[in-house]
Formats: C-alpha cells, sequence, structure tokens
C-alpha cells in the first residue's frame, strides 16, 4: 500500500507538472499579438559567383539551399521576434539552372502557424547577366521551431492570410503537415511491426 500511495503521489506530481508547463505554453501563445504575413516577409538578394558553383558555372543545389534557410530564418525571427531553429525542409523543386553572374532574389513568408513551429515558403527567381527578365529558379517550404531562452519550444504568435495567395498558401500548409504526420505514422508502423518468416 505504502508503495501504492509513493507511485500514485509521483504520478499526480508529475501531471500537475505538466498540466502547469501545457498552461503556461496556452497562455504565452494567446498573449502574443496575432501577425499579418507582410509584416515578417522577407526579400533578399545575392549573386552567383564562381566559387557558388560547379566546373560547369552552374549553382550549387547546396548554395540556393543556404539562400532559402537563411531568408526563412528571417522571416521566422521577425515574425516570432526570438530565437528559431530550423526543423525541416519539404518541397524542394528546381526549375532552372542558376548560373554565375546571375542576380538571385529570395523571397520568404509564413505560410501557417501551429503551435511552437510555422511553415515558411521560400522562392528563388534569377535574373541572369546581361538580361532584364526574371526566371523561376527554386522554391522550397520550411518547417521552423521558436524557442525560448532555455531553447525548449514556445508558442507562436498566429499569422494572419489577407490576400486570396495568402489564405491559399495557409489552407495547403495544413495539408502539407497532415501529410507529413501520416507519412511518419506510415514508417513507424512499418518499422514496428513483426518480421515476416
Amino acid at each position: 500500500m505504502a508503495k501504492l500511495a509513493c507511485y500514485t503521489r509521483h504520478k499526480n506530481f508529475h501531471k500537475s507538472l505538466f498540466d502547469r508547463n501545457l498552461q503556461k505554453s496556452i497562455f504565452l501563445h494567446m498573449e502574443k499579438a496575432p501577425k499579418t504575413v507582410k509584416e515578417s516577409a522577407t526579400v533578399t538578394h545575392d549573386i552567383v559567383h564562381p566559387g557558388d558553383s560547379n566546373s560547369y558555372g552552374i549553382a550549387f543545389g547546396g548554395y540556393l539551399m543556404g539562400l532559402l534557410d537563411k531568408a526563412a530564418c528571417i522571416a521566422a525571427r521577425r515574425h516570432c521576434e526570438g530565437r528559431v531553429t530550423t526543423v525541416g525542409i519539404d518541397g524542394v523543386r528546381f526549375f532552372r539552372p542558376a548560373e554565375v553572374g546571375m542576380i538571385l532574389d529570395i523571397k520568404a513568408s509564413i505560410n501557417r502557424v501551429f503551435n511552437s513551429s510555422m511553415e515558411i515558403g521560400v522562392k528563388v527567381t534569377g535574373t541572369p547577366l546581361e538580361q532584364t527578365e526574371t526566371y523561376d529558379i527554386c522554391h522550397a517550404y520550411m518547417t521552423f521551431a521558436a524557442l525560448d531562452s532555455k531553447g525548449k519550444p514556445t508558442g507562436i504568435a498566429q499569422v494572419i492570410p489577407e490576400t486570396d495567395e495568402e489564405k491559399r498558401r495557409f489552407e495547403e500548409a495544413l495539408a502539407r503537415r497532415e501529410s507529413r504526420k501520416q507519412l511518419k505514422s506510415l514508417f513507424t508502423r512499418a518499422n514496428t511491426s513483426p518480421e515476416k518468416p
């Protein structure tokens, strides 16, 4: 009986601690005023140098990924007004090579906010040397998490989509999140299922 009472007190203590932490997280999430997409929308620029390219004069994919990550980080920081970290990246697609001398424009904006994470859409367009026409280079969807002073996930202010385009991205972000969760669940079941003889 003594062991049972001790276990019950221990269990109730941790449940109480969890409830307090959950309430604190919800409170922090609710007290932050929502922001519009345009408040944190970010545009950065770069130019492809020989050191950023392969032997054919085409920019490395890793170089372009770095530009996507930096722009998304700036948008996330502006929205959260605090520390953020990259959690994942989805839907990376390269449309056209970025040649040496091409001027690149990198655009990032918040698609949707969840609890402590957010999806950010990022797109790179480029203008070739001695040309004025702009081309789509690549795009991706990046997930960032907000962190508190101790490096733990914390709540984020909600984002308000205003234009039709922003509302479309808002809805599609949820669909992508649900798709990722289903895929993760599928792999988890596959990895934990007993092996066939």
